[in-house]
């Protein structure tokens, strides 16, 4: 067996410090927690064989930038693929904090518009911090959030509607 590199501990503690937010993340912009499991796995692995060269002031910011583009990855590739009937592969857990309704009208926003919402409400990071996130001006991401929270408001405004 090999030696462990000395940053290896401090990786780990990351790991589980932050799976459960980024699968939270993946999830919300995915809509598929298969899906989010094997970005977040990707994700990390990436971490790993940077963690050396990632600073510790801007760990966050790069951990959340390689997920949101591994779910814009994703999101493309099963844009491409067929859809068929699957039976998932957990129900929603009420722990998780997604609410299956808020799920289904997230899945009618593009990728780009749910990764603002849910960095930005979701995970409550600032304009700022969603702009750096996303390598977006803030202006954008202020006009993308409105959007999406117009289209959301009506999507789940039409939802209800259709339930009384």
């Amino acid at each position: 067996m090999g030696r462990r590199p000395v940053w290896e501990g401090d990786y780990c503690a990351y790991f589980e410090a932050r799976q459960r937010a980024f699968m939270r993340i993946a999830y919300a912009i995915l809509g598929s927690w298969a899906s989010a499991e094997d970005v977040v796995q990707a994700t990390f692995t990436r971490l790993y064989v940077h963690w050396s060269r990632i600073h510790d002031e801007t760990r966050d910011a790069y951990a959340r930038r390689a997920l949101v583009n591994a779910c814009y990855t994703a999101a493309r590739r099963a844009a491409r693929e067929p859809l068929v009937a699957e039976v998932p592969d957990r129900g929603v857990d009420s722990r998780d904090g997604v609410d299956p309704q808020l799920m289904a009208a997230l899945a009618q926003l593009s990728a780009k518009h749910r990764a603002v919402v849910v960095l930005r409400y979701l995970e409550d990071l600032s304009v700022a911090e969603v702009a750096r996130v996303l390598d977006l001006p803030e202006g954008t991401v202020k006009s993308q959030a409105a959007r999406a929270l117009s289209r959301l408001e009506t999507v789940l405004t039409s939802s209800e509607g259709a339930r009384a």
